[in-house]
């Protein structure tokens, strides 16, 4: 361990987060680059500090003799390319810090007030290449028959399926920034969700800066993962995975969202063009979903495919805009129904039970929900929960 902070460490932490020594000068200090460059007087450890809180890295790390390595702390389903980053990010990484800590608390709670194992956790472990099988495992354990988001719009479908998954016993959390800091955003490039399997506590986490067809087809996708008993951090691809530990759980997503019997059934009642709208209306997925679901079950070819797409990607970059979420009149999303959208319904709920029958402190409450002590407050009064 160094005396002083170690210039290569001060480097590393910069280009992990993404920042110059220039935008760190007013909060840090105006030597920033002068420190990595070894040059003049050492920062001090108050100056540490403040460059550890800018970067998102612990103070000790900065005095270590070598560049720390903070490999992913989950299994990585994504597949790299020479544009994605080697390391997870701060905000990737805090975030899974921050839902292993959750669910290391309620795998302990649960166990102690006696609930049962979640007896669908891996059970299709031995079927994963029946994704038929498997969706269908799926849709009756949701109680989701298929066309169940035929009435509904796309973030009132996000809505019920995560509902329904809550339902029996998955914790999902939700988010497009790391906890109440809106400077830290979650980058959809970066991953669109990922899935901690534990046979009483299973956590998936959505990240909600993501269309909602493309929401819809990550839950489904990380639900599979948990019937798969597998855990890790997904880029669930609109498209879906090229890679090869994702083919069941996408096969097993399409089925319960898009099932092969309806796409038959559409695509011999009418015309190619209105077949595509009837299914996007019927399942809310988004239109490559749709496309590759028809492509693949023989109702276009390749070169029908590729024509839809190009005209679907041509319309792709207008999809976020259409789909924002509620805010507040500075323009920004209101702030309780993002606390809403983050914790879900069951998690908070598990929360207050442990509360009531004094299992939990208040101080670590207010800590595992990421609220303070008013917020708190009013965000379960809001809920309907008197703490």
């Amino acid at each position: 361990m160094r005396n002083t902070a170690n210039p290569r460490v001060i480097e590393w932490a910069l280009k992990r987060c993404g920042k110059t020594p220039d935008e760190l000068k007013n909060t840090v200090s105006p030597r920033v680059q002068q420190w990595i460059d070894g040059e003049g007087k050492a920062p001090t450890f108050k100056q540490v500090e403040k460059l550890a809180k800018a970067t998102h890295v612990l103070v000790p790390y900065f005095y270590q003799d070598e560049i720390p390595k903070l490999p992913l702390q989950i299994k990585d389903f994504r597949t790299f390319d020479a544009e994605r980053p080697k390391e997870p990010s701060p905000e990737l990484y805090d975030v899974i810090n921050q839902c292993l800590s959750r669910q290391d608390w309620l795998n302990g709670y649960l166990l102690d007030i006696g609930s049962d194992k979640l007896n669908f956790i891996g059970s299709c472990h031995g079927i994963q290449n029946d994704a038929v099988q498997c969706a269908t495992v799926m849709r009756n354990l949701l109680k989701l028959d298929p066309g169940w988001a035929a009435n509904i719009r796309r973030d009132a479908a996000v809505r019920r399926l995560r509902e329904a998954i809550e339902h029996v016993g998955v914790y999902v959390y939700a988010g497009s920034y790391v906890g109440n800091s809106t400077g830290r955003k979650l980058r959809v490039e970066e991953f669109r969700g990922f899935v901690l399997s534990d046979e009483y506590a299973p956590v998936i986490f959505l990240n909600s800066g993501d269309a909602y067809s493309a929401q819809l087809f990550t839950l489904a996708h990380e639900f599979a993962h948990l019937l798969f008993g597998e855990t890790g951090v997904d880029d669930v691809s609109a498209g879906f995975s090229d890679k090869r530990k994702e083919i069941a759980c996408d096969a097993t997503a399409a089925e319960f969202l898009v099932p092969a019997a309806m796409v038959h059934n559409v695509f011999n009642s009418m015309e190619n063009d209105d077949a595509i709208a009837e299914l996007l209306r019927l399942t809310k997925v988004s239109e490559v979903v749709v496309l590759r679901r028809a492509r693949d079950l023989g109702h276009i070819n390749n070169a029908e495919f590729d024509g839809f797409y190009r005209d679907y990607a041509a319309r792709l970059k207008n999809a976020l805009k259409q789909e924002e979420p509620s805010r507040s009149s500075d323009g920004g999303p209101r702030f309780y129904t993002l606390q809403q959208n983050h914790l879900g319904k069951l998690f908070p709920e598990s929360i207050f039970t442990a509360l009531q029958s004094e299992y939990l402190l208040y101080s670590d409450a207010y800590k595992l929900t990421g609220l303070s002590a008013k917020s708190f407050k009013e965000f379960f009064r809001r809920e309907g929960m008197f703490v």
